[in-house]
């Protein structure tokens, strides 16, 4: 898509669609990394696929269609690093429970575009609202997955923290109309991997996942003493 084609009123659509789209292949690509990783190596692949996407960013400054494949890596690679979760605990998950996990942050998304369309004069209003519905879901998807290991819950609060940083995007994009809507497309789904992923890496580390007695896991020190 030409930067060029995309005049200021059609920033927040194509955000949202690019959002939407980024939820479609962390999806996808959840499955398949299930399917073809063990344990943790998908976090080895999505951060190999980061990397990959970091040159792709920089050289789209000349090549402007580049931001596309960037945005593409950050979104498989961030399928990848979710993956790990499920393979370490063993938790099922199929395609259709995703799907619908990613509802209430497809919500979200679509919220903010319509109101950015009908409320185009409080666009503050709009972002403070949509953010805090967002977080609001996110804390009781974290909630209710640490009570059930249930993939709706679970996929449903990583689903809402990439939600979440999209709304970061509309933001910075809607407020700065000389901006590459593009570029900052890009930015988001390198931001959407590193939070993912940072989740995924904090959620494992309290489990067996690394093997190193730091003496922050105290579920391990316990079963140690024993």
């Amino acid at each position: 898509m030409p930067e060029k084609c995309i005049d200021t009123k059609a920033k927040p659509f194509t955000i949202y669609i690019f959002a939407l789209a980024f939820l479609g292949i962390m999806i996808l690509s959840t499955q398949l990394s299930v399917i073809v990783c063990s344990e943790g190596y998908g976090i080895i692949a999505g951060i190999a696929l980061m990397l990959s996407a970091i040159p792709l960013h920089i050289a789209a400054k000349k090549f402007r269609f580049l931001y596309l494949l960037s945005f593409l890596a950050n979104a498989a690679g961030s399928g990848f690093s979710v993956s790990a979760v499920y393979l370490v605990k063993e938790i099922p998950v199929s395609l259709p429970g995703m799907m619908l996990s990613a509802i209430p942050a497809a919500a979200v998304l679509s919220f903010i575009y319509i109101m950015l369309r009908v409320f185009s004069k409080t666009k503050k209003f709009v972002l403070i609202t949509a953010a805090a519905v967002n977080i609001a879901l996110a804390v009781i998807a974290a909630v209710c997955w640490s009570e059930i290991d249930a993939v709706f819950f679970s996929f449903g609060f990583f689903a809402l923290l990439v939600s979440l940083f999209f709304l970061c995007v509309f933001g910075i994009a809607i407020n700065h109309d000389e901006r590459p809507v593009l570029r900052d497309i890009s930015f988001g789904s390198f931001g959407s991997f590193i939070i993912v992923t940072v989740v995924v890496i904090i959620i494992l580390s309290e489990g067996d996942f690394f093997d190193f007695d730091l003496g922050f896991d105290g579920r391990k020190k316990t079963k140690n003493k024993q």
